[in-house]
């Protein structure tokens, strides 16, 4: 994974994180994974964050997701016992930032619970069917074997072929894919580090590459399974995508109609003619 990817998975796992901790009591639950000065971190509360992330991202890297998000919450929990023994709810600034901050949640909330009611799944399923051609993309459907060195990895090249390939990387591959038989699905070229995609694009469809591929996780071998050019990827997996696209029009439409049913004077200290209509809370 090149060091892009990598601040993006980061930063998206740090994000969801921060945007569910929340509820924390009711997802106490299953095995204890690490304690901060005592209080536990559990597995319920991993599951939970893992569900908020898109399935393109965890998809071959759970075991290092899952590391990240302990190591968050980890950090998330000394800082709580921080604020706790600094007594920082008490002081008059985190109080005026916590106002704003439940006046921001609010305001959220109010407009997400129009965009839930606007952009219905028949609604993102046109909004798919009108769009899906532009959403398409060169991509490779592959499956994999990961393995600790080059040698295991020339080894299995000798024998896989695409009617045995899912049964040696359920015996052979030590990826997290092993379980499904090493499958990755379709991916575009970006999704991948660099040589992986490399050797995935140029193996013809059918193929096992001729040689292994290495990467910071081990030696992978490469099955192209499909290959297509212009892969519009199924509603199910770009739906959350289309809603977010989406939501910042229903966002502003809702405003300009709270606005256009409200009574709205201006004092004599400003000029309504000079004011702007107020934009609609950032998603």
């Amino acid at each position: 994974m090149n060091t892009l990817k990598f601040a993006f998975l980061a930063a998206t796992v740090a994000s969801s994180v921060l945007l569910t901790a929340c509820g924390k009591d009711d997802n106490e639950t299953g095995k204890v994974l690490a304690t901060v000065n005592g209080d536990k971190i559990y597995e319920g509360q991993i599951a939970k964050q893992m569900e908020g992330l898109p399935p393109q991202l965890v998809q071959g890297r759970e075991g290092q997701i899952r590391q990240q998000l302990v190591d968050a919450l980890i950090q998330q929990e000394l800082i709580k016992q921080e604020a706790k023994k600094l007594n920082v709810a008490d002081e008059a600034a985190f109080k005026e930032q916590l106002e704003q901050a439940k006046q921001q949640l609010m305001a959220a909330a109010v407009v997400q619970k129009k965009v839930d009611e606007v952009l219905t799944p028949e609604v993102l399923q046109q909004a798919y069917d009108a769009t899906k051609a532009q959403r398409a993309f060169p991509a490779v459907k592959a499956r994999h074997i990961l393995v600790a060195t080059e040698a295991e990895a020339n080894n299995l090249i000798k024998v896989a072929n695409p009617s045995n390939f899912s049964q040696l990387a359920a015996e052979k591959s030590i990826g997290p894919s092993k379980s499904n038989g090493g499958e990755l699905g379709w991916f575009r070229r970006e999704a991948m580090v660099p040589e992986f995609a490399n050797v995935a694009f140029a193996t013809p469809a059918g193929q096992v590459a001729s040689k292994p591929v290495k990467t910071q996780f081990g030696w992978h071998v490469i099955l192209v399974e499909d290959k297509n050019d212009a892969y519009i990827p199924p509603f199910e997996q770009v739906a959350g995508e289309l809603k977010q696209e989406l939501s910042q029009q229903v966002a502003q439409g809702y405003m300009a109609e709270l606005r256009k049913g409200a009574t709205i004077t201006y004092s004599d200290a400003i000029s309504a003619t000079a004011v702007e209509p107020a934009a609609a809370p950032a998603q």
